[in-house]
């Protein structure tokens, strides 16, 4: 070992060749036992800490919080790394002082004086009964999970620039504790009564709804159900493909739920205006930091709460990945204050309109542009050959309690959604403004003339169509005709490295709260299944068709065993999974428009308005 590799990772220049904690390069062919610098600088960190709780209790008034998720605190120590205060021990420590700030914006009008002192801008100068002494582990179990990641993709999942290639993204190193029991310490210079103490926490407790530490906009921090101030809330339940850490670890991350609002946001305003307007808009609601977007706190702040979710693994070999299924309340509120413009109730109303776009055309997570192939297409995985879990299913928890119009039944809902959607948006753009334009030359924007959406009702899960085009290669027929609905390893489709331009999901079509027991199928639906297959533009039998034999079609797949996962050593499950509604669905196709494209996506867009084989009808979408 040469002497510049015995310098721990933490005292080496933060440039190539030394040491990049936040850049991760994996090596092509790396050796054995290889890991990313910031999990070297975690591990160098983590084995010379105390293992006893350093920091003491003794005079001071001690309130517990259990974060949800994950906390992250900047030292801002080391430039371009973000990892907590490190203190005594080597335990991380969040100072009091921002523990304060929250605790004073939470306060009674009447007692912030009393409690907090008076501004140092602001007439005499006094001082306030309370000392914060900060925050800290209430054990060593902080030491797990702290490898985070942070994955900025928009530009890649949206298509902000033509040639693919363009659109980079890379992951960044960060360091977090995962769902940590916080110690918060208090004093007061003068004794009080149980009486005040009991209101100081309750105050404490509200202040802590808007999350503690950093980027609480986007669900880190948080700490409990919010009681209060709520733009709007709504029950979910899904399941799809975990991510994934660094090292491997599988995790649930709620920030999923943000990025596709945010990213429906970008697709619903790039078709009304230009794409510099646009990226400035949503910077503006969601936050921002390029140049582009301006540097921007975020209206809008979100938060997974009174979540049940489990972790499994499904496949075999080398095909095994982790799953997740998970249900809970997805929460905003607002992060900040309004401004010039800015109204509350239109905010609340886009924000409505936003998750009934994304539940009813898209989803959440990885694979959201494919139903779960485990509900929709299990045959998939009964040919003997290993295969991994494909796509995401989302179904609402409680739809009669979302806003009028969120939750879409038919494809007259859609075309209402989709016109309310874009009013709203226009509403927003003129209160702060801004003025409607030219729409973004992004890859997927909600435009007229650059989406086209075709919507059919499935019987059952059973019933799905479009699932096994992405499973059919372009073969000539005996005419030397390709059918344009074979979409593997094409431009439409997808290949690896290449997002594809079309969605395909299922929604379930009910009206129950909280149930999952079908009902039957509308009779004379203006796009009801016909009795018996066939016809004109009947599909030839495929080798992906799903056998006949109901509930056997629809078991599920066996357990895979039991995996280690990272350094957390978590033991995942075999499969697991919702709840999936067994009734009918409203499956939908988005298929968006690039105008390079003068061969296939034109012969799909004709098919599908034949129906496509399946009764498919496309939506009306036209400009308000």
């Amino acid at each position: 070992m040469s002497k510049a590799s015995s310098v721990p990772i933490e005292f080496r220049a933060q440039i190539d060749g030394r040491a990049q904690r936040q850049y991760i390069k994996k090596p092509n062919d790396p050796p054995p036992g290889w890991k990313p610098d910031i999990q070297r600088w975690i591990d160098q960190w983590v084995e010379r800490i105390d293992h006893g709780v350093p920091f003491s209790a003794e005079g001071l008034h001690i309130v517990e919080a259990q974060i949800d998720w994950r906390l992250i605190s900047n030292s801002g120590t080391d430039e371009g790394v973000i990892r907590p205060v490190i203190g005594a021990g080597g335990w991380p420590l969040l100072p009091g002082s921002g523990i304060k700030g929250l605790f004073r914006r939470a306060c009674p009008a009447d007692k912030v004086q009393r409690w907090c002192g008076s501004h140092c801008a602001s007439g005499d100068l006094s001082q306030g009964l309370l000392r914060f002494h900060g925050a800290w582990p209430a054990d060593d179990s902080w030491t797990q999970g702290l490898l985070d990641v942070a994955h900025p993709q928009q530009n890649w999942q949206v298509g902000f620039k033509a040639d693919q290639r363009q659109n980079g993204h890379s992951a960044f190193g960060v360091v977090s504790l995962h769902r940590p029991l916080l110690k918060i310490g208090l004093s007061s210079t003068q004794p009080l009564d149980d009486a005040e103490w009991a209101l100081i926490e309750a105050t404490l407790r509200k202040a802590l709804e808007r999350g503690l530490g950093g980027r609480t906009v986007a669900g880190y921090g948080s700490s409990g159900r919010i009681q209060g101030d709520v733009l709007f809330q709504c029950g979910l339940e899904g399941q799809g493909p975990s991510a994934k850490l660094l090292d491997e670890t599988p995790e649930f991350r709620p920030t999923m739920f943000r990025a596709a609002i945010r990213g429906m946001a970008l697709r619903l305003f790039g078709g009304i205006t230009d794409e510099l307007t646009t990226l400035q808009v949503v910077g503006e609601l969601f936050g921002s930091l390029s140049r582009e977007e301006k540097q921007n706190v975020g209206l809008l702040a979100t938060a997974y709460t009174n979540s049940q979710t489990s972790l499994g693994r499904f496949g075999s070999g080398s095909w095994a990945q982790p799953v997740f299924a998970t249900s809970g309340q997805l929460q905003w509120r607002q992060a900040r204050g309004l401004r010039k413009g800015e109204d509350a109730l239109l905010v609340a109303e886009l924000l409505a309109q936003l998750h009934g776009l994304v539940m009813t055309l898209g989803g959440f997570g990885r694979g959201w542009r494919r139903p779960d192939h485990r509900i929709f297409l299990p045959s998939y995985y009964k040919s003997g050959r290993p295969r991994a879990s494909i796509g995401t299913h989302w179904q609402w928890l409680k739809p009669s309690e979302l806003p009028e119009g969120v939750h879409v039944q038919s494809a007259d809902d859609i075309e209402h959604l989709l016109r309310q959607a874009q009013g709203t948006a226009r509403r927003w753009l003129a209160a702060v403004n801004r003025k409607p334009g030219h729409p973004a030359p992004w890859r997927e924007i909600l435009a007229p003339d650059r989406v086209g959406i075709w919507v059919r009702v499935a019987s059952d899960p059973e019933d799905a169509a479009a699932i096994t085009w992405f499973h059919e290669e372009p073969r000539p027929d005996r005419e030397g005709l390709k059918d344009p609905r074979d979409l593997k390893k094409t431009d439409i489709g997808g290949r690896v490295n290449l997002v594809g331009r079309i969605w395909n999901r299922l929604l379930p079509l009910s009206v129950e709260d909280g149930g999952s027991r079908p009902t039957s199928a509308t009779a004379g639906a203006p796009f009801a299944r016909p009795s018996a297959p066939g016809g004109a533009l009947a599909r030839p039998a495929s080798p992906m068709a799903r056998p006949a034999g109901g509930a056997a079609a629809l078991a599920r797949p066996g357990r895979a065993g039991a995996a280690a996962a990272g350094s957390r050593q978590q033991q995942l499950s075999g499969p697991v999974s919702i709840n999936a509604w067994n009734g009918p669905y409203l499956e939908s196709v988005v298929l968006f428009v690039d105008p390079r494209d003068q061969g296939h996506g034109p012969a799909l867009r004709r098919r599908l308005d034949e129906g496509g084989g399946a009764e498919f009808r496309r939506v009306k979408f036209t400009n308000p």
